[in-house]
């Protein structure tokens, strides 16, 4: 049985902005700035509320209309 070649998909950070040295790191906020990941985070979330009350919608038209 063969196995299939994964590739190393970490990221491999040589230097970050805020000076420290990390190799393999996975970081999210390198130079400390949360409030922008929280903005965004928000935002995300918000999009994915209103998208599912958006789909539900659209499923009730749907059956409404097949019915």
């Amino acid at each position: 049985m063969s196995r299939l070649a994964i590739p190393d998909v970490r990221v491999k950070v040589g230097h970050i902005e805020d000076g420290t040295h990390r190799i393999g790191a996975r970081t999210m906020a390198g130079n400390g700035d949360m409030k922008a990941h929280v903005a965004t985070y928000s935002s995300v979330t918000g999009m994915m509320k209103w998208g599912s009350v958006g789909c539900a919608l659209v499923v009730a038209l749907v059956i409404w209309l097949i019915s």
